[in-house]
């Protein structure tokens, strides 16, 4: 997120923009993963980067259990969207 990513997609996991870097936005096209029931980073902070960003709301996909993401839902969305 605080990289140049130029024309890459980026899919974000459980972003903690608020404590990392200084990029408080993200480009259209972006996706974030986050689980509601996160544990380590607020689920609402990826609320407030899709407001920021002015990205539409199904750029957040909600899923998993925690903030691992480890379960199959999340990985099985992670692969989604790397998909064709």
């Amino acid at each position: 997120m605080n990289l140049d990513s130029e024309d890459a997609r980026l899919v974000l996991v459980c972003p903690a923009w608020k404590k990392w870097g200084e990029a408080k936005t993200v480009k259209h096209g972006t996706l974030i993963l986050h689980s509601r029931a996160d544990d380590v980073v607020p689920f609402e902070d990826s609320v407030k980067l899709l407001v920021n960003s002015g990205v539409p709301e199904s750029s957040l996909i909600k899923v998993g259990r925690d903030h691992r993401l480890t379960d199959p839902e999340p990985l099985a969305a992670l692969l989604r969207a790397f998909g064709p």
